[in-house]
């Protein structure tokens, strides 16, 4: 063995240790960093099969072994080969980096979305983790009108979900509201006095503050759970499914053998007390919930690190 495949390969175990050991979100980030190096290497793959595919009567040994004889027809095949390879890397290339691309419309309300955790939630673990709600939020695609736009709108008979964090209300069969998520939080924060169901949809500021502030307040609600990760967790789950969801879902936990109420991933991510039944698609209220904190936290947030 070479000495440079030693040295590359235990210089970057070592570097990987190093990632690991001073990671602030428990390995998660670590992660998806080296999910995104080895994100290449699968557009390298795909390329290489789509060219034998494409062009399997050719033999690449033989040609390089005829460019010593004769090598301009062998190097022109050669080259013309090339060509194709690279086209093939950057189609499977885009396709594969698809998922850790920023939205154009994210960038110019970042520091937006920045100033309001700076304000109303400085102590959060992952300062990008608010970012990452919206992406899963507003974005049916990274490339989708809706994805990070304020006037993001979800609506049917019996439910409207607004804006960048879906700030929702919704009414019974018979008409009569059921909750309104921006009603309460403007009678419990005088920041947002200024928004209501006329002006949301033009106050991308206060979207943003909302969005922060209904975070940190399910965040409050679990001042039991030590760790602030697995308390993040709870916290996403709260936004999606409510803090009653959450509430349930532990003490679900708490009577099922082998599982820590004091722990998301797991624990209380297996104990889900909501329906089952089909209610998207094929997807339930339990399955949706499971996937909004795993997307979130996992596949979105990560993202934009440093960009908040």
């Amino acid at each position: 063995m070479r000495f440079r495949f030693v040295f590359l390969g235990l210089g970057s175990l070592a570097v990987a240790a190093a990632l690991l050991a001073t990671d602030p979100d428990k390995g998660v980030a670590t992660g998806m960093l080296l999910l995104a190096l080895v994100t290449p290497i699968i557009a390298v793959a795909f390329a290489h099969l789509a060219r034998r595919g494409l062009f399997d009567y050719l033999d690449m040994s033989e040609f390089a072994d005829r460019a010593k004889q004769s090598p301009i027809g062998a190097g022109l095949v050669f080259l013309g080969t090339c060509v194709v390879i690279s086209a093939l890397l950057g189609l499977f290339g885009r396709s594969a980096h698809a998922a850790g691309a920023i939205p154009a419309r994210a960038p110019p309300l970042l520091p937006l979305l920045a100033a309001a955790v700076d304000a109303h939630w400085p102590e959060v673990p992952l300062r990008h983790y608010a970012a990452g709600l919206i992406e899963h939020e507003s974005c049916i695609s990274l490339t989708h009108s809706r994805c990070w736009s304020p006037t993001s709108r979800l609506l049917t008979a019996r439910e409207e979900g607004a804006g960048l964090g879906q700030i929702t209300r919704a009414w019974h069969a018979d008409g009569t509201l059921r909750f309104d998520s921006l009603a309460d939080m403007r009678a419990r924060h005088p920041s947002l006095r200024e928004l209501s169901w006329s002006t949301i949809y033009a106050r991308p500021d206060l979207q943003l503050r909302a969005l922060v502030l209904m975070s940190r307040a399910n965040w409050l609600g679990l001042h039991s759970v030590a760790d602030p990760m697995q308390r993040l967790a709870f916290t996403d789950l709260a936004y999606n499914a409510g803090p009653g969801r959450v509430t349930k879902d532990r003490r679900a936990c708490v009577v099922t053998a082998g599982c820590d109420p004091q722990q998301w991933w797991n624990h209380v991510e297996l104990t889900c007390t909501a329906g089952r039944a089909p209610i998207y698609g094929n997807r339930s209220a339990c399955d949706i919930s499971r996937h909004h904190v795993s997307d979130v936290l996992r596949v979105r947030a990560p993202k934009y690190r440093g960009m908040v």
